[in-house]
């Protein structure tokens, strides 16, 4: 029996074609895992950047966390500054229009040496009121900062808005051995 070319060449096409079908099929997920481990290269890569440029940054940041440590107020060891710290924000309110309908302060927060209350409020008043308010605590570095800040028209009183906020005013403590108390609050 004789093959002729084309027969032959039918022959060879399909063996190749069945040849890289095969090899896609077996060949797809050592694909994948290659395309996989790529990537998850690439992210290594760029995290490791991140890493050594925030390693190049450490001294200024922190400089920049002792130069905010000592803008913190310092309070006793057993004081509670909650009603200090609400004072503050009443007073940061009233001087600025903003009527605070509702103030509810959480317990205090410990992270090492920075301690935190967290003050929830319910507010009313004018647009300009409310950017004056949050510009004078902006003013106040890092003692008081909103963290969550809801804002809606009140109803049946055009110009007039009503929300929430929460505060977070932080301060640091002396130990009870440090020297006597000296309270430095914002404002005073």
């Amino acid at each position: 029996m004789k093959i002729t070319r084309r027969e032959a060449t039918l022959a060879w096409c399909t063996l190749v074609v069945v040849v890289l079908g095969g090899t896609y099929w077996w060949g797809q997920p050592a694909l994948k895992e290659w395309r996989d481990f790529s990537r998850s290269g690439d992210t290594l890569e760029r995290r490791k950047r991140t890493a050594a440029r925030l390693l190049e940054e450490r001294p200024q940041v922190e400089a920049r966390l002792v130069e905010l440590r000592k803008k913190l107020p310092r309070y006793p060891a057993g004081r509670d500054v909650t009603a200090e710290m609400l004072r503050i924000l009443e007073r940061t309110a009233r001087d600025h229009g903003l009527v605070l309908l509702r103030r509810e302060p959480e317990s205090e927060k410990s992270a090492g040496e920075l301690y935190e209350v967290a003050i929830q409020c319910t507010w009313e008043g004018e647009l300009e009121a409310l950017v004056r308010f949050l510009y004078a605590l902006q003013q106040q570095d890092a003692i008081l900062d909103i963290r969550r800040l809801n804002v809606n028209p009140s109803p049946g009183q055009p110009g007039r808005l009503k929300g929430t906020f929460t505060l977070d005013c932080a301060y640091s403590r002396e130990s009870a051995a440090a020297e006597p108390a000296r309270p430095a609050p914002p404002g005073s």
